[in-house]
């Protein structure tokens, strides 16, 4: 098998949050890439990471200078606007 990440609606909500967050910050995606170490794309034909480890969130986090629970907080709330929450309630 390949370690190639699955991008899913919710790694784009993350994508979406971090990009929010650094946009708040004036920080754009190759600056916050560089001062992060994490490379990340928003775009939803990128097989940049938007799929982050806990380890890649905090070096991001970091780097907005907000914490890991702010990032998880606003991807959470993106899903929920975007009916991702309730798309996967719905499973029986």
């Amino acid at each position: 098998g390949t370690n190639k990440r699955e991008i899913t609606p919710y790694s784009m909500a993350l994508a979406k949050a971090i990009e929010s967050y650094g946009a708040e910050a004036g920080i754009r995606n190759p600056a916050l890439a560089e001062k992060s170490g994490v490379l990340f794309d928003a775009s939803e034909n990128s097989e940049a990471s938007v799929v982050a480890d806990f380890e890649q969130m905090r070096k991001l986090a970091d780097a907005l200078g907000i914490k890991v629970s702010d990032l998880v907080s606003r991807a959470e709330s993106i899903a929920a606007r975007t009916g991702l929450e309730d798309k996967e309630n719905d499973i029986h």
